[in-house]
């Protein structure tokens, strides 16, 4: 499994859309291994949806983001783990021992037990891609692996 972190400086991005860094983990039996970093594409989110599909990415996990950065994100078969913030290597690691549930400590404010600004706009937050990852029958727990 090939996960994603949407980064500025030494943090996961507290929006999506200031994110400047794209860090790449590979699921590994111990955890998350970092494979590689890339930039965010400056011509916008359907670049950025593009470039995390192409690259074979599974899950971005990242801050805050529009409605319609989800979507795109969604629609290119890229599963999101949104309103996460943090320092990037405690929250890979976090994923990479727990999957999903591992990031509840580092929901951001107001995203407490899924009541996050998405639930208003009908779109859900940690089930959502909770749902997507299971939808493709992938182990969140890490025993799943990308080729």
């Amino acid at each position: 499994m090939l996960v994603c972190l949407a980064c500025f400086e030494e943090r996961v991005a507290a929006l999506l859309e200031t994110a400047t860094q794209l860090r790449l983990y590979r699921q590994e039996p111990a955890g998350l291994a970092p494979c590689g970093a890339a930039p965010v594409p400056e011509t916008g989110v359907l670049a950025l949806a593009d470039q995390l599909a192409a690259s074979g990415v599974e899950l971005l996990i990242c801050g805050g983001l529009s409605g319609c950065a989800l979507s795109a994100l969604r629609q290119s078969g890229v599963a999101v783990a949104p309103w996460v913030g943090g320092a990037a290597d405690d929250v890979a690691s976090a994923f990479g021992a727990s999957g999903l549930p591992g990031l509840a400590a580092y929901r951001l404010p107001g995203c407490g037990q899924g009541n996050c600004q998405g639930r208003r706009l009908g779109l859900g937050c940690r089930g959502r891609a909770l749902k997507a990852l299971r939808a493709r029958k992938l182990n969140t727990k890490g025993s799943a692996s990308h080729d």
